[in-house]
């Protein structure tokens, strides 16, 4: 009786609150060959889009094994079928490294550019319509047989077309200037960009000084200095990697600009590999090897072009970090960062360990990760991290791709209301939506108030291209009407909606 009366006494438990995702990999579909080991087929890239115009979010993995390339439908419900065969998508060979999408003949349609490292060819695959897709590579010009990693797409010259920028390890990068005739003209050298004596791995376009063009972020390995490209218009690029305040020496590899603190302008993360790819040293050792030993790093920008590095030590991971998510994961008004990370192969000094981390910012103060807590850490070598709504609920669901491994599936479980999500149809900018500008207020006393700001991008991270839309999550108490505004880059053409209520999937026309 004593002990049960003790026991009585005892405070209550709290029951920890379920994880904000579950994995749904098992019944999901999304499987690749068995072997996925050293010298197996090894998942690298992924593209997720609508390839069929059904409104569901479809799939393309590129591996280094064979086959090379798998090409997912969204059936619902996150379930998907290999629809890879008589898709068009089968003539890709090589070790698939990079891939992002764009409709770069402005038919309606997403076309796709998959990037080769080695065994293989870079190529270009026009969307026929209903997902089927046809290799022009050579008729455009666009056919890299050398090596190759990243690639993004961006209108640079305000044109209306999309031009693509890909990434090469062991020579001059290249810039593909769509001609509008079905055909590209590479001007990497004349633009300024080629970084011939780098070793150039990802690649990212966004608007960092408001100016209206994009500007380009350029990862290099090797304890290279990476590089920021300032767009001066018609074709032209400045180097202003120095002046911007970025000219840190690291073995670099993922980068993303994203609004992540809420001001209207674009922040930069940059993820590093600083061991190497594993190498068996001590940071020690590695120095005196003259080797870099850097952490991931978050720059904050001052909305003119300049950045600072952010002093948040949960940031400063050394690991062999690739891509990145920037998202507001549970929808309460804040972006979260979310990096994949090899946790196989790292080096054993890594002080990263355990899987991906997730950092969030409740109310906008203090950061905390929470990986562990809300389900995502997961121990792999996790090359690619795309967020997505894949069921069409209204929250990001994300998709792992794991070089040793499956992919992963997690679904997002916060299921509110809480949240928009804007597409951008150009007339005289891209058709696509890329490079649109997109920014959500709440409407409180006549006033406004930056709720969130996005660009839509192509190609950002590493080797990842999300869907080309903005996510938005509104906070816990939402306001009963938002005015969504969003400036096409071809022309600065501001297009508003007013009065936009919560829990809304919707497009906003340049027309």
């Amino acid at each position: 009786m004593r002990t049960l009366l003790a026991l009585l006494l005892l405070p209550a438990v709290a029951h920890a609150a379920a994880p904000v995702f579950t994995d749904a990999s098992k019944d999901s579909g999304l499987r690749i060959a068995e072997k996925t080991g050293v010298g197996g087929t090894n998942p690298h890239a992924v593209a997720v889009a609508d390839y069929d115009n059904d409104g569901l979010h479809d799939v393309i993995i590129l591996t280094f094994g064979k086959p090379h390339v798998y090409y997912f439908r969204n059936l619902g419900n996150l379930k998907f079928a290999d629809v890879t065969s008589g898709s068009g998508l089968e003539s890709f060979e090589g070790d698939g490294t990079g891939i992002a999408v764009a409709d770069f003949d402005r038919d309606g349609h997403l076309d796709v550019y998959c990037t080769s490292l080695r065994k293989g060819a870079s190529r270009l695959y026009r969307n026929t319509g209903k997902g089927k897709f046809e290799d022009v590579s050579e008729q455009a010009g666009v056919l890299v047989k050398g090596a190759a990693r990243s690639c993004a797409w961006s209108d640079i010259d305000a044109d209306g077309r999309p031009d693509l920028y890909v990434t090469r390890p062991d020579g001059a990068n290249l810039l593909f200037r769509n001609t509008g005739k079905g055909t590209f003209t590479d001007i990497a050298r004349d633009a300024g960009v080629e970084l011939a004596d780098r070793h150039s791995l990802g690649c990212a376009f966004g608007d960092i000084d408001g100016d209206g063009k994009d500007d380009l972020f350029v990862t290099n390995y090797h304890s290279q200095v990476s590089t920021l490209f300032k767009n001066l218009g018609g074709g032209k690029f400045k180097d202003t990697t120095k002046d911007a305040g970025v000219d840190r020496p690291a073995s670099s590899v993922g980068c993303v600009f994203a609004d992540v603190f809420n001001r209207g302008r674009l922040d930069l993360y940059v993820s590093t590999d600083s061991w190497l790819s594993g190498a068996n040293y001590t940071e020690e050792q590695l120095l005196r090897m003259k080797k870099t030993v850097e952490p991931n790093l978050l720059y904050t920008n001052d909305g003119k072009g300049t950045f600072r590095p952010l002093a948040e030590p949960l940031f400063a991971h050394k690991s062999l970090g690739h891509d990145i998510a920037i998202e507001d994961f549970d929808h309460d008004g804040w972006p979260d960062v979310y990096v994949g990370i090899d946790a196989e192969s790292g080096n054993k000094w890594a002080t990263s360990k355990g899987g991906n981390p997730l950092w969030t910012r409740p109310a906008g103060k203090t950061w905390k990760e929470v990986s562990k807590d809300w389900g995502v850490k997961i121990e792999a070598n996790c090359v690619c991290v795309p967020a997505a709504d894949f069921d069409n609920d209204g929250d990001l669901d994300l998709l792992l791709i794991n070089f040793y491994s499956q992919p992963v599936l997690l679904r997002n479980e916060t299921n509110d209301k809480n949240w928009l999500r804007v597409s951008a149809t150009g007339s005289a900018s891209s058709k696509d939506g890329i490079g649109a500008k997109v920014s959500v207020f709440a409407m409180e006393d006549g006033k406004k108030r930056l709720v969130g700001y996005r660009q839509i991008q192509s190609g950002a991270g590493y080797c990842r291209c999300s869907p080309l839309e903005a996510h938005f999550g509104l906070g816990k108490t939402p306001v009963a009407g938002y005015r969504v505004e969003v400036t096409f880059p071809a022309t600065g053409k501001v297009v508003a909606k007013d009065n936009v209520k919560p829990g809304q999937r919707f497009a906003v026309s340049e027309e």
